[in-house]
């Protein structure tokens, strides 16, 4: 990043997308059960600016990932964790099921905004998401239609539901999965996009390299997110 212009840096600008659908569905209210909306609204205005700031800094990497202010973003993304994210055993309507995947990724890009700075001064596209390897728990064809499956993943800290189009994904396969806004197929939210071939076991709850991912598949998707 450095010499670049920071307020062109697909990291940056895809963490501001995500604060923006944070202010989205807190504007809009569509959850199904008690939020403190004051609190929230309060923390989001904070994340925002202090998004802000790290977009138009114009610091090199090397200062940026030692800015006080990644610390702080964390931190702020940690607590709108503890309001936002719905308490154990709620029974969640299929339109809050969508809104709590587009939370828990918004969250994702608040929280782990330095890591994916760490990556590399490169302002590449497939940098700007959080891309993990995943074993396939299940796959199923999609009951609507045929060009589909539903697939369980994940690793031993989460689970994924990933809604694909590649014919011959099985269960047992790892594969990396880019951690993408929510979409639904059919009636299927799915969170994320197999963005590899297989790929070694050893890489399971890790980020594999870019030369084992589909990084043009990527880029399209980064994108179109931020066209949107």
């Amino acid at each position: 990043m450095a010499g670049t212009d920071t307020s062109k840096d697909y990291r940056l600008l895809l963490v501001k997308d995500a604060v923006e659908r944070l202010d989205r569905i807190v504007r809009v209210w569509s959850l199904n059960y008690p939020i403190r909306k004051s609190k929230v609204t309060e923390l989001v205005k904070k994340v925002r600016g202090t998004v802000d700031s790290l977009l138009y800094s114009y610091l090199p990497l090397t200062y940026l990932v030692k800015h006080d202010a990644l610390s702080a973003l964390r931190e702020l993304g940690e607590r709108l964790a503890q309001e936002l994210l719905p308490p154990k055993g709620a029974v969640l309507d299929k339109r809050t099921k969508f809104y709590v995947a587009e939370i828990r990724y918004a969250l994702l890009q608040i929280i782990n905004l330095r890591p994916r700075l760490l990556l590399g001064e490169e302002n590449r596209p497939e940098y700007a998401v959080d891309i993990v390897g995943v074993e396939i728990a299940s796959v199923s064809k999609h009951p609507s239609t045929s060009k589909l499956f539903i697939t369980k993943a994940g690793t031993q800290k989460f689970g994924l539901t990933i809604v694909t189009n590649i014919e011959n994904v099985r269960k047992g396969e790892v594969r990396a999965a880019a951690i993408l806004p929510p979409r639904e197929f059919f009636g299927v939210v799915s969170e994320a996009m197999y963005c590899s071939e297989p790929i070694p076991r050893d890489y399971v709850g890790k980020r594999p390299p870019s030369t084992l991912l589909d990084v043009k598949a990527i880029a399209s998707v980064v994108e179109a997110i931020l066209k949107q």
